[in-house]
């Protein structure tokens, strides 16, 4: 049986990390991402998807609650279900 709460948690925690990783690197080489993002998605253009302006704090804060929120419910939901079907 797995801790839906600890794991729910720990998954929480690994993808704001990435988050703010993502972040920080959007700023440092946005380039560099957009070339990442043409190579996952194959026949699509991400031109058009580069903005003029950064994010300001209020949305890269709004952002990364509602990120935690998703991911946490998310996971802990998927792992109560897992450990009742795993019986």
């Amino acid at each position: 049986m797995l801790n839906a709460k600890a794991f729910a948690n720990a998954s929480t925690a690994v993808i704001l990390v990435l988050y703010v990783v993502c972040r920080v690197a959007s700023l440092v080489a946005p380039d560099f991402l957009f070339s990442i993002a043409r190579s996952w998605f194959h026949t699509f253009s991400v031109d058009s998807l580069k903005g003029v302006a950064p994010i300001d704090m209020a949305t890269f804060l709004f952002g990364g609650v509602s990120l935690a929120v998703l991911v946490w419910v998310t996971t802990y939901v998927t792992i109560v279900l897992y450990n009742r079907w795993a019986k």
